[in-house]
């Protein structure tokens, strides 16, 4: 009777020693040989042997004849491309959301491009009784909003061109509607990585926004910080930037982008 149990045991701790050698591969050691795989991990040559020819079976290592050392395989790039595919933005940065609105007391939204316009697809309200409303599913320019400036900045200057050469806007004394000054503007938010407007679209209401990374390094979406312009005003906005840049990298970084 112990008999399967065992047999159990044994392919369970194949596995796990499988998966450490997978592991043991980084962008640093790309490329290792059974003996430094034996020697990091604990195992005998011949156990490293037997596990790195199976996975090489199965395309998830790759061994390099020159070297004879291994690196891995591209069967691990499809089953990633699964995963990152199939990953739900909305259900990722939730939590974050929630952390962002317990360290800003501001409403948090996650905002997306909607053709020539930015629509939030979740958030988080203020627990505060004077709060800005980011309902789910509204749709704001993209030339005057924080989030919808994070996006426009990082549009192709294909897709960018024809809202900058077309006729802005304005809602409200500070919105800006020069096409040739706002490129300028997208410019700076390109280079410190976030962007800020206040009252450009509507009065009374500031925000701070962040790009969100996906898999492939494009920009898919924004986070933004949202509330009444007299408590963020420009001293205490920039209280919120590093909190707004630090979930937009978590997000990005659990959806699968990687800058190193």
């Amino acid at each position: 009777m112990s008999q399967p149990n065992q047999t159990s045991d044994s392919g369970i701790q194949s596995v796990q020693r499988a998966a450490a050698i997978l592991r043991s591969f980084t962008r640093t050691d790309s490329e290792l040989g059974v003996t430094t795989l034996s020697e990091q991990l604990c195992l005998h040559k011949s156990t490293v042997s037997r596990l790195l020819a199976t996975l090489e079976q199965e395309g998830f290592v790759e061994k390099n004849p020159d070297t004879g050392k291994y690196h891995l395989g591209l069967g691990l790039v499809t089953l990633a491309g699964i995963v990152l595919e199939h990953i739900d933005l909305r259900q990722v940065a939730q939590p974050h959301l929630t952390t962002l609105v317990d360290q800003t007391q501001e409403t948090v939204n996650l905002v997306v491009l909607s053709g020539a316009e930015c629509m939030n697809i979740e958030g988080a309200d203020s627990p505060r009784p004077v709060q800005y409303v980011g309902r789910i599913g509204r749709r704001t320019p993209l030339h005057c909003t924080a989030a919808g400036k994070v996006l426009l900045a990082h549009l192709n200057p294909e897709a960018r061109q024809p809202i900058l050469s077309g006729p802005l806007a304005r809602f409200t004394e500070k919105t800006i509607i020069d096409g040739s000054l706002l490129e300028q503007h997208l410019a700076g938010i390109c280079q410190r990585g976030y962007a800020i407007a206040h009252e450009e679209h509507q009065e009374g209401v500031s925000a701070v926004a962040a790009p969100i990374y996906d898999h492939r390094g494009k920009v898919t979406a924004a986070v933004t910080v949202s509330g009444p312009t007299y408590r963020l005003e420009p001293d205490q906005i920039e209280t919120c930037v590093e909190p707004v840049l630090a979930t937009a990298r978590n997000i990005s970084t659990q959806v699968g982008y990687n800058d190193a």
